[in-house]
């Protein structure tokens, strides 16, 4: 089973849902797969991993005070997108999974594209830039901070030898010091980097969807 699939199949079980709990758990999994292909795995590898559509299902409506009703649709478990685009709510009995198409593919007018546009555009350029600049700074500052410290032994170990006096001691003293205190600053700006750049990314993809039209602002 394939990314595609796997995503079909539990929006297909998740259809007592309204639109929105639909749409926050499918971008939870988008991203889970995004993530673990991004490390090496295969899309086949991570729904082998994950338990099944259905499972998961269930588990989620459970949480909803739902009770799982079975999906009834064609004779096997794969559903062609090009066989769901054909469906209409007359055809088939009203469905949200029909309603979310309908909706997602709704173009909207030029006045609300304009605003659209416009509002990301002033949003980025009055507030955004200066705050992802600003939080930049901080990154390249931290960075900066804490690979000196992590290095300053080095300058320590020099100035011992080259003054061989207490002085010396003391420069090497404080430098090992100061390495300890680069090596805690590691495991703080790790995962605050990593964070960083995640919110810049789902930012950035915020952005792309609104300026397509996928998202309204």
């Amino acid at each position: 089973m394939n990314k595609e699939h796997f995503l079909i199949e539990l929006k297909l079980h998740l259809r007592q849902l309204s639109l929105v709990d639909q749409q926050a758990i499918l971008t939870k999994y988008e991203e889970l797969f995004e993530t673990k292909t991004a490390e090496g795995l295969t899309e086949y590898q991570i729904t082998k991993e994950l338990p099944s559509p259905k499972e998961i299902a269930i588990s989620i409506l459970k949480e909803f005070n739902l009770e799982f009703q079975e999906t009834k649709g064609p004779g096997n478990d794969w559903v062609e997108f090009s066989t769901m685009e054909t469906q209409t709510p007359e055809a088939d009995g009203y469905h949200p999974y029909n309603e979310a198409y309908d909706i997602g593919r709704k173009p909207d007018s030029g006045f609300i594209r304009f605003f659209q546009i416009t509002g990301v555009a002033l949003l980025n350029l009055f507030f955004m830039i200066w705050l992802i600049f600003g939080w930049a700074l901080t990154l390249f500052i931290g960075w900066i901070l804490t690979l000196t410290f992590v290095v300053s032994p080095l300058i320590g170990v020099y100035s011992f030898i080259s003054l061989a006096n207490s002085y010396g001691m003391f420069q090497l003293s404080m430098s090992i010091l100061f390495c300890g205190a680069g090596l805690i600053g590691l495991l703080i700006m790790v995962p605050f980097s990593k964070v960083s750049f995640n919110l810049l990314k789902t930012y950035s993809r915020w952005n792309l969807q609104v300026l397509k039209g996928e998202r309204a602002l």
